[in-house]
């Protein structure tokens, strides 16, 4: 289940690129017509804060340290996640001190594998503290 789920979320940081606007919706039926099953979709949005799925107020201004490391276009696709609503802002900032750590510039394809790394992390962290071993058992 987990190989199904990874290439899931790889699936979707893909269409957040892609598109100028997304929303949860527009996300489900993307991954419903790419084969998955509607339990599959509900586990893989678990692990994203699509919940809510509520687009922020505001814009996140880069230091002049960030806006040397991350390139044009990753620095768009980082606010794309923001705007959207698609990762908090909790996640939004590990994401940018995370790659604030990697040698040389940081494209697009580093923020994805990055993001990717992060919500596979934080969604363990969260069963192992409610108490599920499930995560550790598969």
């Amino acid at each position: 289940m987990m190989e199904k789920i990874l290439i899931a979320l790889n699936m979707i940081v893909d269409f957040v690129e892609s598109y100028e606007l997304i929303d949860e919706i527009d996300i489900a039926t993307m991954l419903y017509k790419s084969g998955f099953e509607k339990y599959e979709i509900r586990q893989v949005l678990s692990y994203l804060d699509f919940g809510n799925f509520t687009p922020t107020n505001g814009v996140r201004y880069f230091s002049k340290s960030e806006k040397d490391k991350f390139t044009e276009a990753g620095m768009q696709y980082i606010q794309k996640l923001q705007l959207s609503g698609a990762v908090d802002l909790l996640v939004i900032e590990e994401l940018i001190d995370r790659c604030m750590d990697v040698d040389g510039k940081v494209d697009v394809e580093n923020i994805k594998q990055t993001l990717l790394y992060i919500l596979i992390e934080r969604r363990k962290l969260i069963d192992f503290d409610n108490g599920s071993m499930d995560e550790f058992v598969n």
